[in-house]
């Protein structure tokens, strides 16, 4: 079979022409395309995206462990030690030291001892030993309910006064097991006694008033007599 002619041909099927888009769709293709690119670009980048705010809170969390946790050596063979929290050293160093009486304050008048103390007393050393005092009951001005009282109570300090030498106490139960006292702030809480006269047995820590200070007795031992110091004392009771 012979090929037709191309005359022939053309009029058996004619050529369709040039085709062309219509007018705008070559912009709203090329606007999908950009879409899909950028869109997948995103899809490519978000699981790193969303890496960083991890990546960033495991930071924090490992500096937070190195500062709380942060020890020093000297050496390989040296044990490490590590330095305490600024918790720790707050809380250690608000601790009183052992054996501390929790009473230590600066009086200004007799009534503030006698509103401290647990127990106030009349009486004399009668031996000392061993940096206690064995004191010599012979009347009791006040004593709150948890000081026991005898005869003879110890006095946790050798300052309580020399054998003999009659004077008024103002005490704290220091240890309430060994039933122990230790006299207010030191000589703020001794007062001697010639006959009725009560004198602070120290001029740099004496109070300087009964119920209100004096600023002009700063300095000078404190004189008062027995009766005020009874007075005081059955106030409280």
């Amino acid at each position: 079979m012979n090929a037709p002619d191309p005359a022939e041909w053309a009029e058996i099927a004619p050529h369709p022409g040039d085709r062309d888009l219509p007018a705008g769709r070559h912009e709203l293709h090329r606007d999908r395309l950009l879409t899909a690119i950028a869109r997948e670009s995103r899809t490519h980048s978000s699981p790193r995206a969303s890496w960083r705010p991890a990546l960033a809170l495991a930071a924090l969390v490992l500096v937070a462990a190195a500062g709380a946790g942060l020890a020093v050596s000297s050496g390989d063979d040296e044990p490490t030690a590590a330095l305490p929290s600024p918790q720790a050293s707050r809380s250690a160093a608000r601790l009183p030291p052992p054996g501390a009486v929790a009473k230590i304050r600066a009086y200004g008048t007799v009534r503030q001892l006698t509103d401290s103390a647990d127990l106030v007393v009349r009486g004399e050393v009668v031996s000392v030993a061993d940096g206690r005092s064995v004191y010599r009951v012979a009347e009791v001005l006040y004593r709150a309910p948890v000081a026991p009282v005898a005869t003879e109570i110890t006095v946790g300090t050798e300052s309580a006064g020399s054998p003999g030498r009659p004077s008024v106490l103002y005490l704290a139960l220091s240890d309430p097991q060994a039933r122990v006292y230790a006299p207010l702030s030191g000589d703020f809480g001794i007062f001697d006694l010639a006959g009725e006269t009560a004198t602070s047995r120290s001029s740099a820590m004496s109070v300087t008033g009964l119920r209100a200070e004096d600023a002009t007795g700063a300095g000078r031992a404190f004189v008062t007599t027995l009766a005020d110091l009874r007075q005081l004392a059955g106030e409280r009771r």
